[in-house]
């Protein structure tokens, strides 16, 4: 199981949010897949190293040129 999350629009993230994408990876993980999150902004990608869970989570940044999968 795969499951990636665009967090390109997420400029900001308190606890719950940092809870939630913990609980979704922890969840992915009971089945042997992995969570990745794409284009994180940079306040997001510090708090998720300043918690030492940025391990948790491959990121991935979007190539030049590449769109968001609905066409944005």
């Amino acid at each position: 199981m795969q499951l990636t999350i665009d967090a390109a629009n997420l400029r900001y993230a308190d606890s719950a949010s940092m809870r939630t994408l913990v609980m979704a990876a922890m969840k992915v993980r009971t089945r042997a897949g992995s969570v990745t999150l794409l284009d994180p902004q940079p306040p997001v990608a510090r708090l998720l190293n300043l918690l030492r869970i940025v391990e948790m989570f491959s990121i991935r940044r979007r190539a030049a040129g590449e769109t968001h999968p609905d066409g944005a």
